[in-house]
């Protein structure tokens, strides 16, 4: 009896694949995600698969969480290269950070932190305070994690922020302790 075991091996075998395209465009998801798991298998090869990032863009407002995490993963890697087109994205992570899965809303909030646009900082800071009041612990231990890239990029940009004295506050004496306090009793 031979048993085959199911790999995504496949995904590193043609880079000149040019049926990356019409998978992206497809209507079921599963041909997405293998479009998508291509595209970053090129990236881990070292390819230039940018060209493809406004396709990726449509796919950031996918229902499928599979295709939306793979998409988010493409847009961190060539956001920097593709500013104007990433910032189309921007709307679909703030509509993200009201999902009521927290795992979406903590994508959302990684992947807007990890953009390196002087431009969306300030949407980023305001991201992060919304989070940091979440429910949800994963959400706010993300809130955190994506303070200091906030202020890095604030600093590359020479601008000081109250904003982020406050959330600091808030993290530190505020609604952060209060959550921890009450799940410790």
């Amino acid at each position: 009896m031979v048993f085959r075991i199911e790999t995504d091996a496949h995904l590193y075998d043609d880079p000149d694949d040019v049926s990356i395209a019409p998978l992206l465009d497809s209507k079921f998801d599963s041909e997405k995600c293998e479009a998508l798991k291509r595209l970053l298998a090129l990236i881990a090869q070292g390819f230039d698969v940018s060209n493809y990032f406004p396709q990726v863009v449509k796919n950031v407002a996918s229902q499928s969480l599979e295709v939306k995490k793979l998409a988010y993963l493409y847009l961190l890697h060539y956001a920097e290269k593709r500013p104007n087109e990433a910032l189309l994205s921007i709307n679909c992570f703030q509509k993200d950070l009201g999902d009521p899965n927290p795992l979406v809303r903590a994508w959302a909030l990684r992947t807007m932190a990890g953009i390196r646009l002087h431009v969306i900082a300030p949407l980023v800071l305001v991201a992060v305070g919304k989070c940091a009041r979440d429910p949800s612990v994963y959400v706010r231990k993300c809130a955190a994690s994506a303070l200091p890239k906030v202020h890095d990029l604030r600093l590359e940009e020479h601008t000081s922020a109250i904003e982020e004295v406050h959330l600091i506050d808030l993290f530190l004496h505020g609604y952060f302790c209060f959550h921890v306090i009450n799940h410790l009793l």
